[in-house]
């Protein structure tokens, strides 16, 4: 799927044809090829085609997860056509200065500012997106980043890069202006725009080591996502520095956090921790829970791993498989990321995954009434969208007994028959 949606964004703006090489941001170190550079044309604005066009060929190893692609690929489309040619960057310009009447607080630019309001309604042209996604707003990052009001800088950080990554220039304005940063908002936002260039970049991969220690936890948090990206695979102390904020950050949402994404690069050297963080439930059941997601997440992802871990996979049979249940255990949170085990891709890389050995403990899930009822649901819904049989289901069901359920059982019962109908 994702491969299939790179290719529709390629097509699309190599189909534009080729042309002249004028604006645009100049795409991230890697992110060009011979045919992408060579993309453009005259049906739609010549600083948005030219961003795309260069960066749509490689944009299978800059996204993460498939809708960014999806609007991509239907911004490039709309601007093929000449459909919705968005906002000039004069214009833009104008509405982005207007920030300086907003707030901006600890959850960022306050929503409820007209000025921010106006911004987002004029960005909900095509047009106007696809400039920004491909980078032709680049340049008004680069003019405002230093910018007296911080409503402003987060807007100027956020143009700085694109759904393809961030130009080297970019990066080193960038990094340059976080370690001056005093908001922490801002911060946020700067660190996210570089942060797919940790591996290529090494003074961004310092900047984030730097900023694990910060004092305020929501930049931690945007640290712990970088350190944690596939984009990070193969740096150094990244993933080291992201195990020792599970165990020794001050705040617990950031440990429980750090603990969620510890598996997202499906790399082994976590998994002594995770399955000492995971020996017990705890008393609310939320380091577990997210310890837990951390495990099924190196095997089942969104994408699937190119080596997704086959003991990450034994293990999370394991913890399900262990009794007694409870509300906490197993956590209801995580067992939809198990549905991501329905790709083909994943099963192709993985051939030691069997899959009706998944289905069967979701089922010994699903029947057992010391779980928790949302558990057992979430169970229902995995087991059925991995391809389970009418017979898995009945097992589940039989464990209820013959007579009416009442409470959370019947809802667990009437999904069961609900799934059982769909089958026949």
């Amino acid at each position: 799927m994702r491969k299939m949606l790179t290719v529709a964004v390629a097509v699309a703006a190599l189909g534009w044809g080729c042309g002249d090489k004028q604006g645009g941001e100049t795409p991230a170190k890697g992110a060009t090829s011979q045919a992408a550079s060579q993309a453009a044309g005259s049906a739609a604005p010549s600083a948005a085609k030219d961003a795309l066009g260069k960066a749509a060929a490689s944009a299978a190893t800059q996204i993460k997860g498939v809708d960014p692609l999806i609007d991509a690929a239907k911004g490039v489309e709309a601007l093929a056509k000449g459909d919705g040619q968005g906002i000039t960057v004069e214009a833009y310009e104008a509405l982005m200065l207007k920030l300086t009447e907003c707030e901006v607080t600890d959850s960022g630019i306050d929503r409820k500012c007209p000025a921010y309001k106006a911004l987002r309604e004029t960005r909900k042209n095509r047009g106007t997106l696809v400039k920004d996604w491909g980078g032709a707003m680049a340049g008004l990052g680069k003019k405002h980043i230093a910018h007296a009001h911080p409503a402003v800088r987060i807007q100027a950080a956020s143009l700085m890069g694109s759904i393809f990554g961030t130009s080297a220039d970019s990066q080193n304005l960038i990094i340059d202006a976080a370690k001056a940063e005093k908001h922490p908002e801002v911060l946020k936002q700067m660190l996210r725009t570089v942060a797919s260039a940790i591996a290529k970049n090494d003074a961004v991969r310092e900047l984030m080591l730097a900023n694990a220690g910060h004092a305020d936890p929501k930049v931690r948090m945007e640290v712990v996502s970088a350190l944690t990206s596939t984009w990070a695979k193969g740096t150094t102390d990244t993933l080291e520095k992201a195990m020792e904020l599970v165990e020794k950050d001050p705040e617990a949402d950031v440990r429980n956090y750090a603990c969620r994404r510890l598996g997202e690069r499906a790399d082994e050297r976590v998994l002594p921790l995770l399955t000492k963080l995971t020996k017990t439930p705890g008393e609310d059941g939320k380091r577990y829970s997210a310890c837990f997601r951390g495990i099924i997440s190196m095997w089942s992802s969104p994408v699937a791993h190119a080596k997704p871990s086959e003991q990450a996979y034994r293990l999370t049979l394991a913890l399900l498989k262990k009794t007694p249940r409870s509300n906490v255990h197993p956590p209801w949170t995580a067992i939809p990321a198990m549905e991501w085990a329905k790709q083909a891709r994943f099963q192709e890389n993985a051939p030691w995954f069997k899959k009706q050995a998944l289905i069967d403990v979701l089922g010994s899930v699903v029947g057992d009434k010391d779980a928790n009822w949302l558990a057992r649901s979430s169970g229902v819904d995995a087991m059925t969208k991995l391809g389970a049989q009418k017979a898995d289901l009945e097992k589940a069901k039989a464990a209820y007994g013959k007579a009416d359920p009442v409470g959370t059982d019947k809802r667990i019962v009437d999904k069961l028959d609900k799934a059982i109908a769909e089958l026949k």
